[in-house]
């Protein structure tokens, strides 16, 4: 395995997102998910925190990361009430050698924790905006709460390009216990 990760960290940038997973996983497709609750701009934090609080979105996050592995990058991680998150596999990316995520494991690149994760049925990514970013050319699913606001913000959610993604599941818009209106949509890569 580690000189799977030598090898990859060395020639991802050559590799398509599908060579890529094909070196990793083989034939043997994992769900790599990201999930996110975006604002109608796709903004998903201000000053390293939500800008809303809708309690029906931690409980479906919650619901839908038990059991499965996590990974996240360092401001994530460290914007997190509770840590480790219980009941999953933690894995925190940073390029501090010496950085210390207690009760995680960390991962000096999105492709070293995405390694410690070979085999896996699904892993999930839970952000931030660059992680986002670097994954979403293999990712295979979007879990977005589409929140009905739009807010000012210092990081924001990759555009989801309808050419690669389609919509597979929507929910009616509700209104949150908080009064913010939001839905849940699951997009499918094509």
């Amino acid at each position: 395995m580690l000189g799977q990760v030598e090898i990859f960290d060395t020639e991802y940038h050559k590799m398509p997102s599908e060579a890529f997973r094909r070196h990793f996983y083989g034939d043997d497709m994992t769900k790599i998910t990201l999930i996110a609750a975006c604002a109608e701009n796709l903004c998903i934090g201000a000053g390293n925190a939500m800008p809303w609080h809708i309690p029906e979105d931690f409980a479906f996050f919650k619901a839908y990361t038990l059991g499965k592995p996590v990974i996240m990058g360092r401001k994530t991680w460290e914007s997190l009430p509770v840590k480790p998150l219980p009941e999953r596999r933690n894995i925190v990316i940073s390029r501090q050698a010496d950085y210390c995520a207690a009760g995680a494991e960390t991962a000096a690149s999105l492709e070293a924790a995405l390694a410690l994760c070979a085999g896996m049925e699904e892993i999930v990514i839970m952000g931030g905006a660059q992680i986002y970013a670097q994954a979403m050319p293999l990712a295979t699913d979007l879990r977005i709460t589409e929140v009905g606001l739009t807010v000012e913000g210092d990081a924001f959610f990759p555009e989801i390009d309808r050419m690669h993604w389609k919509e597979a599941e929507r929910t009616e818009r509700r209104v949150s216990s908080k009064g913010t209106v939001y839905a849940f949509v699951h997009y499918l890569k094509r």
